[in-house]
């Protein structure tokens, strides 16, 4: 155990006695000296990446914003209804990426948008599929995620019975259904659900599943942070102008350049193997 662990241990072992709060010992720090910041995350590729050494594009942009207001970011993956549970409780400092809904804004110090995140259906080639309404979406199958959240009309066509909706454990067996022609549609965010096909579908399957370009929504990903640690504020403003600044001198859009590779090596393999006239438009 290192000497600062043994002293904050030895001092926080006091104040519980006496209870006297004290927060300088609650947040540890890198060898440099600087402070530490916990994120809780899960893997969501490509934007999150637990597999690479910055944590992916979203993971690289938060610890270079970070490193540059003095912080060392450390990031942790759980279950995404735990990485709630702990920053609003505090006991992490913040999580990520999430969209910063009114309910979340409420319990939560939301940052300011990091990228922009579109929902989309993905189906199989060669369907004919186009929809602008709930209605439109009647008489077919649509696989779905347990515990993700669509967007309010499509939970109550689903609520209502207006749409069939079969939910599972795991985004990467809808893909696999969906290729299987199990199930009809699937939504999921457009670079994420580009992302799953590379990955958990054989390369000579790829060009079997698309996108429609009509989006579900469009919601920006943000870093939320907790309201109960003390330090929630001061953490969000130091990161929103480091972020403001990445913006404003292009930094930020070439480090999030990488989200977009997936869907780019879906469709120069899809363009390879059946040089279709559609293979970029609209994708």
């Amino acid at each position: 155990m290192s000497l600062y662990r043994s002293v904050c241990s030895g001092v926080l072992a006091f104040l519980a006695a006496t209870i006297v709060p004290l927060s300088a010992c609650a947040a540890d720090a890198d060898p440099a000296g600087h402070p530490a910041i916990e994120i809780a995350t899960g893997d969501w590729q490509p934007y999150v990446d637990s597999s690479l050494p910055d944590f992916g594009p979203m993971g690289h942009v938060i610890k270079l914003a970070f490193a540059r207001a003095g912080y060392d970011v450390k990031f942790h993956v759980y279950p995404w209804t735990r990485n709630a549970q702990f920053v609003a409780t505090g006991e992490q400092d913040a999580m990520m990426p999430y969209y910063c809904s009114a309910a979340r804004a409420r319990k939560y110090l939301c940052s300011l948008p990091i990228v922009d995140g579109e929902q989309v259906f993905f189906y199989r080639r060669g369907e004919d599929f186009a929809w602008d309404s709930m209605a439109d979406l009647h008489g077919l199958t649509i696989g779905a995620t347990l515990g993700y959240f669509y967007g309010r009309p499509f939970e109550q066509a689903e609520k209502s019975g207006q749409i069939t909706v079969k939910r599972i454990a795991e985004d990467a067996g809808n893909i696999r259904l969906l290729a299987h022609g199990r199930i009809d549609l699937y939504p999921q965010d457009r670079a994420v659900g580009y992302g799953m096909i590379r990955a958990v579908l054989p390369r000579d399957q790829w060009g079997l599943i698309t996108h429609d370009p009509h989006p579900l929504h469009r919601k920006s990903l943000h870093l939320l942070f907790s309201r109960k640690t003390g330090r929630g504020e001061t953490l969000m403003v130091h990161f929103n102008t480091q972020l403001k600044a990445m913006r404003e001198s292009g930094e930020l859009d070439q480090l999030l350049e990488p989200i977009y590779e997936d869907q780019r090596a879906v469709h120069r393999a899809r363009s390879a193997s059946v040089g279709d006239e559609d293979s970029g438009a609209a994708e």
